[in-house]
């Protein structure tokens, strides 16, 4: 049995063989009445496989392509390699060592190759061919005749089919493990996206929590409903086209007491309003302090705010006070920037969502219920939001799936597609997030630390575990720093399936290709859109089979 990148030579070989000697019969018109048509079945049979091949040498050549990036080898030898399954290189070489195979994606990927090989050798065997000339052996008049009358039997019986869709399902897999299946191989640079969107977002994000920090005062100046002031504020994917169309900001509110007859939460949606673009393209001084709206301002949008919305001077008894379709009001930053509010009516969104409380990303891992494509959306989201929020009081370089939640029903129904960051206002004794010991984080002198946060709750979204339990016995005597970089380091190598998933992890965890020491720095940002959150896009759209993001979300 052949061992190693052999078999992926063989089975790149097996294809035209099989494909010819289905061809041969199904172009042997004179040689028996087709009454049942199993010619134009067999036709049909040879056209898909000759899709499925292509398939299999594009998927080959990624496979390969992978590999070799970390074995030295050049693209030309690898062209040479797909093109001739007999190359002396399938066999000896430098692609072939020993801790290539021990990589479990390596692994995998020639298992279900050896697997498929053996469904088409089983067809092989079937159609008659044995030799290697793509023709049956025997080509007289009368073995023909006894091939066509096999060839009908096991039509009739499904059993050619039957190992080719067995063979289809496996070279499916294989086309997913490498990515394959994307719809066009997209030139990264050339569709390189604006970042200039998120030091608008960013900048906004700031006015509204230190807005939201003074409205909130501390028990017990403050006696409402909403104590102790806790935020769950959405996280979006946000691009630079859906950001010029308009920018806001969705927040929860949850009290100990209804808003009406059954509802305990409430949806808050902020506009900032009324911006002069060129305040934008100033870094951001953080500062509590508040100042209300006095006279109208005018929109960045050329239409002016309503003279009828109220001053805002208290936030709680706005919040908690009966629903309106109309805006609530305005309220402003000390630099004048203004967010004007409404309640959003949830029952348009989540109908079944009267009553809710909050569960933590953590909690819901291995939640059979949080899919595959869930899964892919969350992951884009939470790049995004690290792009938008970075270095603000939202989200701090250190965070983890305990800082990510989302709204669960009082019959346990989580709402998925909308996760959320939480934040505590109007507390004295309340303080961000805290390094923990067990929180993970890289060694102190290199890399991003959100970045590295946000690396490993892609780990974690991909294996379905918590980071803490994916360590072997040696990670765990390691020293934290240490031990959180070797076990995301080897847990990123072994990852089976997208190699764009798998290549925006290793940037999160090990970092770009320029030395940058914050995401501010605005080349650093477009590294960062190009290099991981357009990776992850581009997988959400392969999975989605849709031409754009906004159409996947």
């Amino acid at each position: 049995m052949p061992t190693g990148f052999e078999i992926a030579g063989l089975a790149l070989a097996i294809f035209p063989i099989i494909i010819e000697g289905i061809k041969f019969y199904a172009n042997e018109k004179d040689a028996v009445s087709d009454i049942l048509n199993y010619q134009r079945l067999l036709t049909r049979i040879a056209r898909d496989l000759d899709r499925e091949q292509i398939i299999f040498r594009n998927s080959c050549q990624r496979f390969l392509e992978d590999i070799a990036a970390h074995c030295s080898v050049g693209e030309d030898e690898l062209s040479g390699m797909v093109q001739n399954p007999k190359d002396p290189r399938w066999t000896q070489g430098l692609l072939v060592r020993e801790e290539v195979f021990h990589r479990a994606s390596v692994q995998q990927y020639l298992h279900a190759v050896e697997d498929m090989h053996e469904e088409l050798s089983k067809v092989k065997e079937l159609i008659g061919i044995q030799s290697g000339s793509g023709q049956p052996a025997l080509l007289d008049k009368k073995t023909r005749r006894r091939q066509w009358k096999k060839i009908i039997l096991v039509l009739k019986k499904d059993s050619i089919t039957d190992h080719l869709a067995k063979a289809e399902k496996l070279n499916s897999f294989l086309a997913r493990l490498t990515e394959q299946n994307q719809p066009t191989a997209t030139n990264r640079h050339a569709s390189r996206r604006s970042t200039k969107h998120y030091k608008r977002i960013r900048s906004h994000a700031i006015d509204l929590y230190n807005i939201l920090k003074a409205q909130f005062p501390a028990h017990p100046a403050c006696e409402c409903a909403l104590q102790p002031h806790h935020v769950n504020m959405r996280l979006e994917f946000r691009s630079a086209q859906s950001t010029a169309k308009g920018l806001y900001f969705h927040t929860i509110f949850t009290s100990e007491t209804a808003f009406n007859s059954s509802s305990n939460w409430r949806e808050i949606e902020s506009e900032p309003w009324g911006t002069n673009p060129a305040d934008l393209c100033q870094d951001t001084i953080h500062s509590a302090q508040v100042q209300f709206v006095v006279t109208p301002p005018v929109s960045s949008q050329g239409s002016s705010v309503s003279t009828n919305e109220p001053e805002i001077s208290n936030l709680c008894a706005v919040i908690t006070g009966p629903a309106s379709k109309d805006w609530l009001g305005c309220i402003a930053s000390h630099k004048g920037q203004q967010h004007r509010i409404r309640a959003m009516d949830h029952q348009k969104r989540l109908p079944a969502f009267d009553t809710i409380e909050t569960v933590s990303l953590g909690d819901v891992l291995g939640d059979n219920c949080f899919g595959e494509e869930q899964r892919l959306r969350l992951a884009l989201k939470l790049a995004s939001s690290v792009m938008q929020l970075h270095t603000t009081d939202w989200l701090t370089d250190y965070w983890s799936k305990s800082d990510i939640s989302f709204l669960r029903s009082s019959y346990g129904v989580i709402d998925f597609d909308n996760p959320l960051i939480g934040r505590t206002f109007g507390n004295t004794s309340y303080s961000m997030t805290t390094l923990s010991q067990n929180l993970p984080r890289p060694m102190l002198h290199a890399y991003i630390p959100c970045l590295f946060s946000l690396g490993i709750v892609l780990l974690e979204l991909r294996y379905r575990t918590l980071f803490e339990d994916l360590k072997t016995e040696h990670e765990r005597t390691m020293i934290p720093e240490i031990s959180d970089l070797a076990t995301a380091r080897r847990l990123s190598s072994d990852m089976v399936g997208s190699p764009n998933y798998r290549n925006a992890v290793l940037r999160c965890i090990l970092g770009l290709d320029a030395a940058y020491q914050s995401l501010t720095e605005a080349k650093f940002q477009d590294e960062v859109e190009d290099k991981i959150v357009f990776l992850l896009a581009e997988d959400l759209k392969t999975y989605c089979a849709k031409g754009s993001v906004e159409a996947c979300l």
